[in-house]
């Protein structure tokens, strides 16, 4: 009887604790021991508050500059860019929402190109965040392929230096220009389907 006693104990004690991590929210700056990755993370979890876009930072411009350029823009400017998405994907676990399980707290990871066959010193990543998604049902699959136009906040994102074309020096595997991103999204809007070869102005919101 002790054996089965004390794996019951066992067992309660497992649910308590994850009932504790499930009620935990996770803060701003998520979970890791870099100070530098606690900064990006605040900076991405930032509330999605509409700004004064910098007319002078365009997807073109964006795409320029290095080897390095950590230190060409600023994580307070607000930008807004219009391009194609060759890529897109559910991010999952990552120290920003504290390596959590539950899918209602990852972000979409959309890669975003000047044109759908571009390669990657033409891309660039924006983030939509879990409270973005929130309000406005978006799905990686639902964006793949559509010509967008997304508003947002910069920032760099010193994790994705090693897969960045002006940040590594000797790369195995990189998938973009830079390492400074759009986190978070605070506006998109999907181009109708008529108009994306025409480059129509006319659009419609995702929300």
């Amino acid at each position: 009887m002790k054996p089965i006693y004390a794996t019951y104990i066992i067992m309660l004690a497992c649910n308590i604790c994850i009932a504790q991590q499930g009620t935990t929210k996770c803060p701003p700056e998520g979970s890791s021991n870099s100070s530098t990755i606690r900064y990006a993370n605040s900076l991405k979890n930032r509330d999605i508050t509409k700004g004064n876009v910098d007319a002078t930072i365009t997807l073109d411009s964006l795409l320029k500059g290095g080897p390095d350029d950590t230190a060409r823009f600023s994580p307070d400017k607000y930008v807004t860019i219009t391009g194609w998405v060759v890529e897109a994907q559910d991010i999952g676990p990552e120290s920003c929402n504290c390596f959590s399980n539950d899918s209602t707290q990852w972000g979409i990871e959309v890669y975003i190109a000047t044109s759908l066959d571009a390669w990657k010193d033409s891309v660039i990543v924006v983030e939509i965040t879990p409270k973005f998604r929130a309000i406005t049902h978006i799905t990686s699959d639902g964006l793949f392929e559509e010509k967008i136009k997304i508003s947002g906040y910069l920032m760099y994102n010193p994790e994705a230096r090693k897969f960045a074309l002006n940040a590594c020096k000797k790369c195995h595997t990189t998938d973009r220009k830079t390492a400074w991103e759009i986190a978070p999204v605070t506006e998109l809007f999907v181009f109708p389907k008529a108009d994306k070869r025409t480059g129509s102005s006319k659009k419609v919101t995702v929300r």
